[in-house]
């Protein structure tokens, strides 16, 4: 009679192999994850630009319900344009009409600085700060699909025109700062 000795196949000898392989892919990983990054380019400002993420609170604010208006002030526009066949860009009495902020005065008004608000025909909204403390005198462009938006931190808001703002060369003269929301996002360098 033959006796052999069977041994266990515990899958000892497998597992190493599992855990070498494992340990390869690990290491392959860590080795190239550097460069499977993105990187984020940062535009250049131009000197009359500035970046959304350099702005006071204050200015955020008014930025965010100006982005806001913007959109209802398109769809305005449109329906205009749809239902009476007329190409007209809502009055700021409208835009108060319908509690569209920052047009219309209440608590949120008086506390962002109590603009004056203007437009023209051209789709551009003047905010004048008719108080120190609050958000800068502000110039919203509707024109595009992403608002264009223009600040004055100094007090030269006071001598533009409404009729003026057809030209942001006459913006930049004066000294007034185009937001730039992201990188991602289309700038217009005026």
């Amino acid at each position: 009679m033959i006796c052999e000795s069977v041994s266990a196949d515990d899958g000892g000898r497998e597992g190493k192999w599992v855990a070498l392989s494992i340990a390869v892919i690990l290491l392959i990983a860590t080795i190239l994850l550097p460069y499977h990054q993105t990187s984020t380019e940062q535009l250049a400002l131009a000197s009359h630009q500035i970046s959304i993420q350099e702005l006071e609170p204050q200015e955020l604010a008014m930025i965010a319900d100006l982005r806001l208006a913007h959109e209802e002030i398109r769809n305005i526009r449109q329906d205009s344009l749809e239902l009476d066949g007329v190409d007209s860009w809502p009055s700021i009495s409208e835009l108060e009409d319908q509690w569209l902020a920052p047009f219309v005065k209440d608590k949120s008004w008086q506390h962002k600085g109590q603009h004056r608000w203007l437009n023209n025909d051209s789709g551009a909204y003047l905010g004048i700060r008719q108080q120190q403390q609050g958000s800068a005198s502000v110039v919203l462009y509707s024109l595009q699909a992403l608002p264009d938006v223009w600040l004055d931190f100094g007090e030269t808001a006071r001598s533009v025109s409404i009729e003026g703002l057809t030209d942001p060369a006459a913006l930049i003269d004066a000294g007034w700062k185009q937001v730039v929301f992201t990188a991602q996002e289309e700038n217009h360098p005026h």
